[in-house]
């Protein structure tokens, strides 16, 4: 069945596929040894509780500007967002995260190896929530290729980070429905939590290409945020025009 316009649609029950071995590599872990044995013990104790989560809207633009644009009667001013979203109508505001459950798990938090692989499970299972719901709108909506961005990712003044409020307007009361929290300062409780917008593009978008920060273990692409200029015109850069190589 499909959703309903201007309704959110909430997953509770994000499969994770937990892989030791991937976990063990990421961390550094070396095998055979007192530290794998005890990741081994942690993760057991606390993988069961691991319930990644998502929320997501259909948003239809209805105004738009060249350093303006409003989703269901909610204004975001940021030219760069204009830009990536010149040719689209509809895009699916979200949120995904790794869960509540992780930060409530009864570990030693005094422990810096516990915390450390704490986090690091956290990061997996946003992964998994993120990835979820990107190949669920894929097929949902029957789209091909999909951009990303959300508030504060590229540089900072692309897509102000102060705007989590109007994003997080659309989605209703994320607190109750999936456990995440808006500090008065923009930041999101759990801290392993991402939002933005989804939307269809024809290329291979990546926010990556917007920020300058060097050796970001995530980076998948050259910057190209120095080409855009905020007060120019959409001919300066269009960022569905940015392909990054598969």
């Amino acid at each position: 069945m499909k959703k309903e316009e201007h309704e959110e649609k909430v997953f509770h029950s994000i499969p994770f596929d937990f892989d030791f071995e991937e976990f063990a590599h990421s961390m550094h872990i070396p095998s055979g040894g007192e530290m794998e044995e005890g990741a081994k013990r942690l993760v057991n104790s606390v993988l069961p509780r691991t319930r990644p989560k998502a929320i997501y809207r259909v948003s239809y633009i209805t105004e738009r500007s060249k350093d303006t644009i409003v989703l269901d009667n909610v204004k975001f001013a940021s030219a760069f967002l204009s830009e990536a979203l010149f040719e689209v109508e509809r895009v699916f505001s979200y949120v995904a995260t790794c869960g509540i459950e992780l930060d409530e798990a009864p570990v030693d938090r005094n422990d810096l190896m516990v915390d450390y692989c704490i986090d690091a499970l956290k990061d997996m299972a946003l992964a998994a929530a993120r990835k979820f719901l990107e190949n669920y709108l894929k097929e949902e909506y029957r789209i091909g290729k999909m951009g990303s961005v959300g508030p504060g990712t590229g540089e900072f003044h692309f897509w102000p980070i102060q705007q989590q409020k109007e994003l997080f307007s659309l989605l209703g009361d994320t607190q109750k429905l999936i456990g995440v929290t808006l500090t008065e300062s923009f930041l999101m409780i759990p801290n392993k939590t991402v939002s933005g917008v989804f939307f269809p593009s024809e290329v291979n978008f990546e926010v990556c290409a917007f920020c300058s920060r060097e050796n970001c273990p995530r980076h998948k692409a050259r910057y190209r945020g120095d080409r855009f200029d905020p007060s120019s015109s959409h001919e300066h850069l269009l960022p569905r025009r940015i392909e990054v190589p598969e």
